[in-house]
């Protein structure tokens, strides 16, 4: 099993109009744990893009949040074909342990091919509506 875990403590700049952390906020942090779990565990000839995500709000969020997604990766990314789409969990605590948001996170794997040019890039894209970029090259 593979974790990644981040939090943000609760400030002006997150806050919204009822003092606790804006939904969108909230959010962000899913997201950044999502990407963080993803990106680390995807094999090399694989890709993923966010495609949205199911939020359940279950309490007020105040106080120092940590987001938490936990995938295994040697089965996560295994798919009857690509592209596909996966669900990434993550659940947000606050500093009591008290769960505040539940969220899956739909993410869109491509199995990446090197020989595939922008054409073929430019033609999945319009077929699953999303924009699909070449994989960089690594350094």
């Amino acid at each position: 099993m593979y974790l990644a875990s981040v939090s943000m403590k609760q400030r002006w700049g997150v806050q919204n109009h009822i003092k606790t952390v804006h939904a969108i906020a909230v959010c962000n942090l899913v997201e950044m744990s999502m990407g963080l779990v993803t990106e680390a565990t995807i094999p090399d000839h694989l890709r993923w893009i966010p495609m949205g995500m199911d939020v359940s709000y279950k309490k007020k969020a105040t106080g120092r949040l940590t987001a938490t997604s936990t995938i295994d990766a040697d089965t996560f990314f295994i798919l009857k074909t690509y592209p596909g789409m996966v669900k990434v969990p993550v659940t947000v605590i606050n500093a009591d342990g008290v769960t505040v948001t539940t969220a899956e996170v739909h993410t869109f794997h491509l199995f990446f091919l090197l020989q595939w040019s922008i054409f073929h890039f430019m033609v999945l894209c319009v077929q699953v509506r999303l924009w699909i970029s070449e994989k960089p090259l690594a350094k």
